[in-house]
């Protein structure tokens, strides 16, 4: 009885701790946003722009300039900044994406690194956030479908 009474402080807070990893591994929600809700965007291409479609978004553009690309003529007098992605989760650069109020869009040459970075933000909580892209719909054969001809089977 002495033995159970030594170790009642260790024996509380253990059963108080497996209590809670229980609960929280049958929480079917582990995450902010589950797949779902963030492929629905990427598929009904509503985070894709072009640079016709900035002024829609709204007033107060984050313009995230991913690769030193050249960036819209247009002046719509909106915060700048140019950010390697392989940074994107600097506290600073964070800081200023998560922190900016309105809109903010990805500019890169290659879309997939503004997919990539859009994703990471998304995940992070972070929902107004686009795509600009000369190619609204790049997922699309850019060269003629040809049937291998050499691997044909002859009977």
């Amino acid at each position: 009885m002495s033995l159970l009474n030594k170790y009642k402080a260790i024996i509380a807070i253990s059963g108080v701790i497996i209590i809670l990893v229980c609960i929280r591994s049958f929480n079917i929600d582990h995450f902010k946003n589950n797949a779902k809700s963030l492929a629905g965007p990427s598929f009904n291409h509503s985070i894709i722009i072009s640079e016709k479609q900035i002024g829609i978004i709204g007033k107060s553009i984050l313009f995230v300039n991913l690769d030193k690309v050249d960036l819209p003529t247009k002046d719509f007098h909106n915060e700048i900044i140019t950010v390697k992605p392989d940074s994107i989760l600097n506290r600073e650069n964070l800081r200023k994406i998560i922190k900016h109020k309105g809109p903010v869009l990805l500019i890169s040459s290659d879309p997939s690194v503004s997919s990539r970075i859009w994703m990471i933000l998304s995940q992070m909580g972070r929902h107004d956030v686009f795509i600009l892209t000369d190619h609204p719909d790049n997922e699309v054969f850019k060269n003629k479908f040809r049937p291998d001809t050499l691997n044909r089977l002859e009977l």
